[in-house]
């Protein structure tokens, strides 16, 4: 059967399968990030970024073709993650733009939403990089408006389309080096590749069923926001903690709790359980899950207490006009701290492990009650989104380009209140230029980088983006790294030790850097950072 066109009904499931096909295939996506870090997310990203543009669909009044194309690029606009889901939202918008007016979609149409779509995204990114998804959206585009005359069925014009996107996206090893000697495509590039494969099987019929989406435990913080009164909190306890190596699965688990609060998530496998809960007797509920195995990571918070504290803020807040705040994103409560102690009004629990999305940081900036309001995104994928936020704020919001914790924290302390907003984001911007970031974490898969052989849970240090040694032994990868780092010119070493990191085995590192790095004062703070063992400051 000939599709010539496609209507609103069509475009629909269009775009709930290519949505569906992603989920089902974050993974693999994620497993292509270049370095073999444990927190390649891009297909996470794209995938929150897809799953926001969904919900915007699905509260429409009017489902008309241009209706589901604007809440689709809306939607992608404010859940936008990290830079894949910012370029992804981007490409949202232009294929709005293409389709503007349209009641029925033909090849013609098609063409034209791909090039609109390309467009958009290219003058999104100051400077675009070939061999990524810019690379693939562009010459799936380029194809598009090439040959669509010589199509009438939509159908088949799509599979073209998508022989020519995997086409490019086999070719991104040998437009960007690192793809080619880490062995793997662009993973942007794969993931519109997913999108559009989960378009064209709805198109042909083809039903995707989804996968149940993780479950993802929200931070306290942010589940009081959905209360407007201390009243409407029934159950008063935040409670999570993991059940290590558990005796019974996550299923058996939670018939056990599931009648004894509410917000629950439980989910898990035969090594570890996560559970999250609201309940009135946390004690009660660890009592049942230490039945189950030893309990890790308890945490525990009193919603009532932090409604109260919120509100009062909040007050302070509205009462209190000044000059200049601050959000900074991070993670860690070591880290967070440090922030705080350096006068940051919102800190965005995200970076190396969840990136915020645009409506976050958003969100995040609308509570601070300032005249011009300071963005320090400390992550390189991080910062497009920031600046997708300051576009589409009403507030004065400045993006500073620190792309990790150091350059973060070496910003606000080049900070000055008497100076103009000007002055501060021009000194800010500079002092991220001299300070120098190293991290030691372990590797996710076996690789080859810069002609080094990486193997599988070995341990890795990075040093500004590119790893410099690895090894077996987290100390020894952080001396060499420091080694790497320190020049004639360094004269302070920061060590932010993870939440895996014993404070005397912290402390025993710096002796042994001391002795290395002679002319540098060394300084070790409990950042309390996931996955990475360590987080290096050399000035």
């Amino acid at each position: 059967m000939i599709v010539k066109f496609i209507d609103n009904v069509a475009f629909k499931k269009m775009l709930l399968g290519a949505a569906a096909n992603l989920e089902n295939n974050k993974a693999i996506v994620d497993s292509l990030n270049v370095f073999p870090v444990p927190d390649g997310d891009t297909g996470t990203n794209m995938n929150l970024t897809v799953q926001s543009a969904m919900r915007e669909i699905n509260t429409l009044q009017e489902s008309t073709i241009s209706h589901m194309a604007d809440a689709a690029a809306n939607g992608s606009l404010m859940g936008a993650r990290g830079n894949s889901g910012v370029i992804l939202s981007q490409l949202f918008r232009g294929m709005a733009k293409g389709l503007k007016g349209s009641g029925k979609i033909d090849c013609k149409v098609i063409a034209e939403s791909f090039k609109f779509a390309s467009d958009t995204a290219y003058k999104a990114v100051m400077r675009p990089v070939e061999g990524t998804i810019l690379t693939v959206a562009r010459e799936t585009a380029e194809k598009a408006m090439e040959t669509y005359t010589e199509f009438e069925d939509a159908s088949l014009f799509l599979e073209s389309l998508i022989e020519q996107a995997k086409s490019t996206l086999d070719r991104t090893p040998e437009m960007l080096k690192v793809l080619k000697q880490a062995d793997v495509v662009d993973a942007g590039g794969k993931g519109l590749v997913f999108l559009l494969e989960g378009a064209l099987a709805a198109l042909k019929g083809v039903e995707i069923k989804q996968e149940k989406a993780e479950n993802q435990v929200i931070d306290t913080e942010k589940e009081i926001t959905g209360f407007s009164s201390e009243d409407e909190i029934i159950f008063a306890y935040c409670t999570e903690f993991f059940i290590k190596n558990p005796t019974k699965s996550a299923e058996e688990f939670l018939t056990k709790i599931y009648d004894k609060g509410d917000s629950i998530v439980c989910v898990g496998d035969e090594k570890l359980i996560k559970t999250h809960i609201h309940t009135n007797n946390p004690g009660h509920i660890l009592a049942i899950a230490v039945k189950y195995g030893e309990l890790i990571k308890i945490k525990i918070d009193n919603m009532k207490e932090q409604f109260r504290e919120r509100l009062k803020n909040s007050n302070k807040k509205n009462q209190e006009r000044k000059k200049y705040g601050f959000v900074s994103i991070g993670m860690g409560e070591g880290i967070q701290k440090v922030f705080s102690d350096l006068n940051v009004d919102m800190f965005l629990s995200g970076g190396q492990t969840m990136n915020p999305s645009t409506e976050d940081i958003l969100d995040a900036a609308g509570n601070i009650n300032a005249d011009h309001i300071i963005i320090l995104p400390n992550n390189g994928n991080i910062i497009l989104a920031a600046t997708q936020a300051k576009e589409i704020s009403d507030k004065n919001l400045h993006i500073i380009p620190s792309k990790s914790i150091p350059q973060g924290i070496t910003a606000m302390l080049a900070f000055n209140a008497e100076s103009s907003p000007e002055e501060n984001v021009s000194a800010m911007t500079e002092a991220v230029s001299e300070v120098k970031t190293g991290q030691v974490t372990y590797a996710v898969r076996d690789t080859v980088i810069n002609d080094m052989e990486i193997k599988k849970d070995e341990i890795i240090a990075i040093s500004d983006g590119s790893i410099v040694t690895h090894g077996e032994n987290p100390e020894n990868q952080t001396i060499e790294l420091i080694k790497n780092m320190v020049d004639e010119d360094s004269f302070l070493i920061t060590l932010f030790y993870g939440e895996d990191v014993d404070r005397k085995d912290a402390e025993g590192l710096k002796e042994k850097i001391e002795e290395i790095a002679e002319e540098c004062d060394v300084e070790v703070i409990y950042g309390g950072q996931p996955l990475y063992y360590y987080i290096i400051s050399v000035e």
